[in-house]
C-alpha cells in the first residue's frame, strides 16, 4: 500500500528540508473544544498536558484513578505520543463528592484545569487544534518562505501517517480483519477501519491532484460549504461556483467509502469509481462492517499561519479544523524527516 510520501504535491515536491520532533517541544498542540463548559453538571472536564504518553494511555490512568472502566473516560480527539499536547478528558462524577484531582499523580501529565459540564464529551467535539512547530536544521529557510503564500491558499487534506501506525501496521491490520482474521479489541479495531477509509480518501485526493482537478469543479462533484457539515451536488459547473471555489466559500469532497450510494454523479462519480475500483478487499471490507458512506473536503486552509527564522530554525504557528493533520500543511513547505516516528505510539 502506498505510503503518504508517495502521494501527490499541489505545489510540487518541496527541495529543502528540515528536522521535526527532534524534542517534544518542537510540536506544540492545543485542542479547542466546540462548546464553552457550562460550569456546572455531572460531569468532569479536565484540561491535561502530556508529554511522552498517548491519548489512551492517559485515559487508562483517570480510570485507574477515578476506580472507573476505561470506557467510562472519553476525549475529544486522539493526540501524538511525541508531542507537547494539551486536551480535555471527561468523566462522570456525581456532583456532590468531591474530586481530589490536585493530589494526583499523572505519569507524563499535568493537569490543567478542571470544570464541570452537564454532558459527556464526544469524540470529535473540536473547533479546531492549533500548532506551533519548530523545524530545526533548515537547508533553505528563504525557499520554505517563498512557499508560504501558497500554502496560505489551501493545501491537501491528507490524513497523515499517524492515522496508518508505525509503518503502516494499522492498515495491515485492516487487510487482516477483512480476509477474517478477529480483532477482539473494540478500539484497536476501529483503528484499522479508519485507516482503511483514510487511505482509500488518500488516494482519490492524490489522483484528482495528478488529473490537475485539485480546485477544478467537475460535473457531478459533491461540494462542501466551508466551516460547515453541509454538502451538495453540482450536476453542472457554472461561474458562479467556481468563483465561490476561488474564493475558498466552498470546498470539493471525496468519498470516504462504506454503506449506500455515493452522492457523485457524472464525470465525478466515473473518477471515484476508477479509483476506488482499484481497492475491492477494501471497500467491501468496509460494507461488511457496516460503515456508512460520509464526505470529507479535499482541501484545508490553515488559519493564521504565520512564520518565524531564528538561525536555521523555522517556528510555524497556524490552526486547523478538527479531524486535519499539521504534517499535510508541513509536507508542502518543506521534505522533513520526523524524528519523532520510530518513538511514537500512533493513534
Amino acid at each position: 500500500m502506498s505510503e503518504l510520501t508517495s502521494l501527490a504535491y499541489l505545489y510540487r515536491q518541496p527541495t529543502a528540508t528540515a528536522l521535526l520532533r527532534q524534542q517534544p517541544e518542537d510540536f506544540i498542540v492545543d485542542e479547542q473544544l466546540n462548546f464553552t463548559p457550562s460550569g456546572a453538571g455531572e460531569h468532569i472536564l479536565l484540561q491535561i498536558e502530556k508529554i511522552g504518553q498517548n491519548t489512551q494511555y492517559v485515559a487508562k490512568q483517570l480510570a485507574e484513578l477515578t476506580k472507573l472502566k476505561a470506557r467510562d473516560i472519553s476525549y475529544a480527539g486522539l493526540k501524538d505520543r511525541h508531542a507537547i499536547t494539551r486536551q480535555w478528558f471527561c468523566f462522570k462524577w456525581p456532583i456532590k463528592q468531591e474530586l481530589p484531582w490536585q493530589e494526583w499523580q499523572l505519569e507524563g501529565c499535568r493537569i490543567l484545569n478542571m470544570v464541570r459540564h452537564y454532558r459527556k464529551l464526544r469524540l470529535g467535539a473540536l473547533k479546531a487544534n492549533t500548532f506551533q512547530i519548530r523545524l530545526r536544521q533548515v537547508s533553505d529557510i528563504q525557499s520554505v518562505i517563498n512557499r508560504l503564500q501558497q500554502v496560505k491558499q489551501g493545501v491537501p487534506n491528507y490524513y497523515g501517517e499517524q492515522r496508518f501506525g508505525i509503518n503502516g501496521g494499522n492498515l495491515r491490520l485492516a487487510e487482516q480483519l477483512f480476509a477474517g482474521q478477529s480483532i477482539s479489541d473494540r478500539k484497536l479495531r476501529g483503528l484499522a477501519l479508519s485507516a482503511a477509509r483514510s487511505f482509500l480518501f488518500n488516494q482519490q485526493l492524490s489522483a484528482r491532484i495528478e488529473q490537475g482537478w485539485f480546485n477544478k469543479i467537475i460535473a457531478g462533484d459533491v461540494l462542501q460549504l466551508s466551516g460547515t457539515a453541509s454538502v451538495f451536488k453540482a450536476p453542472l459547473v457554472d461561474d458562479a461556483l467556481t468563483q465561490r471555489l476561488a474564493k475558498q466559500d466552498l470546498s470539493i469532497t471525496a468519498v470516504l467509502p462504506g454503506m449506500g450510494e455515493s452522492m457523485a454523479t457524472a464525470a465525478s462519480l466515473a473518477f471515484e469509481q476508477a479509483v476506488l475500483g482499484q481497492y475491492p478487499s477494501l471497500i467491501n471490507g468496509l460494507i461488511d462492517y457496516r460503515l456508512k458512506q460520509e464526505r470529507r473536503s479535499m482541501r484545508i486552509i490553515p488559519q493564521h499561519l504565520q512564520l518565524t527564522a531564528e538561525q536555521q530554525d523555522i517556528t510555524l504557528s497556524f490552526s486547523l479544523p478538527a479531524g486535519c493533520f499539521a504534517t499535510s500543511v508541513l509536507r508542502e513547505l518543506v521534505h522533513y524527516q520526523d524524528c519523532g516516528r520510530h518513538t511514537a505510539v500512533v493513534e
